[in-house]
């Protein structure tokens, strides 16, 4: 939490920091540099902001979608508003798309530390870049920078240097439980013949967490006995953060591990379930 409230304030104050520049250049930046930077800062904050926000909200995209709409909207508009009227709504129409993008990303991503450094450092090479480009197009003298080294390349390097360590990282940890949830699997069906089963007058289904998916998209349970569906999550590296369902009135954020959701008496029927994001859909039958 403190990680994201920190990236968020340095989205806030960098993108703050564009604004100003775009103001006090204003009369330099017209054409398609000033369209390029109302763009760029549109884009990059709503879709930093956006991630941030979907990471500490995963439950419903709602709010941090609107949220890093309004922002990415406003600086848009207000680097844009100086330069040009295009420029203005080329800016406010990418602070539209980042912000549905980036809410969504952070949803999907879920709590990663990886997920909100990358961002963070994508983000100052963007905007570096911008910021470079404003400089460019603003700086009448003909000094140059011979060694080609500054902060738009040492922030390019070390987001490539970066992404490349969280890539290795990602897929190694990801691995691990994957194939202890395996072994796990093999053990088990050789203990049970199925996952449904009679336990302290309750009959129980399990149901694994795949990064694709639940393991038993139709479950069938017995009318009037008492059900516990455990919905068993062996890795933190799924989109499915939840499971919903309107017909049974249940709402569960699933934490790594079991997560029993008890259910009394069903009558006969068909009951639909799905993951929060509703990508994935299953159905319980009783009978």
């Amino acid at each position: 939490m403190a990680l994201a409230i920190l990236s968020m304030v340095m989205v806030v104050l960098f993108s703050a920091f564009i604004v100003l520049k775009a103001y006090k250049r204003k009369e330099k930046l017209a054409g398609m540099p000033g369209m390029m930077i109302a763009m760029t800062v549109g884009m990059m904050s709503s879709l930093a902001l956006g991630v941030q926000l979907g990471i500490v909200f995963p439950r419903d995209l709602t709010v941090p979608s609107i949220t890093a709409i309004l922002f990415g909207l406003a600086a848009g508009y207000f680097v844009g508003k100086p330069i040009s009227l295009l420029a203005t709504l080329d800016g406010m129409l990418a602070g539209i798309m980042g912000g549905m993008m980036g809410a969504m990303l952070g949803a999907m991503a879920g709590p990663s530390y990886i997920m909100m450094i990358f961002v963070d450092i994508l983000f100052v090479f963007i905007l570096s870049v911008a910021l470079q480009l404003a400089n460019q197009e603003t700086d009448t003298s003909d000094k140059t920078n011979k060694s080609g080294i500054g902060m738009p390349f040492i922030a390019g390097i070390l987001t490539v240097a970066f992404g490349i360590v969280a890539v290795g990282a990602t897929l190694f940890y990801q691995y691990q439980p994957n194939e202890t949830s395996a072994i796990k699997s093999q053990e088990s069906q050789s203990e049970q013949a199925n996952s449904l089963q009679e336990n302290s007058g309750y009959q129980i289904v399990s149901v694994d967490i795949k990064s694709d998916g639940f393991s038993q998209e139709n479950i069938e349970v017995k009318a009037g006995v008492p059900t516990k569906i455990n919905f068993i999550k062996h890795s933190g590296y799924t989109c499915i953060r939840s499971v919903q369902s309107k017909d049974l009135g249940i709402d569960v954020y699933l934490e790594k591990g079991d997560n029993f959701v008890t259910l009394k008496d069903l009558k006969p029927g068909t009951y639909n379930f799905n993951c929060g994001m509703y990508m994935y859909y299953g159905t319980i039958t009783v009978v």
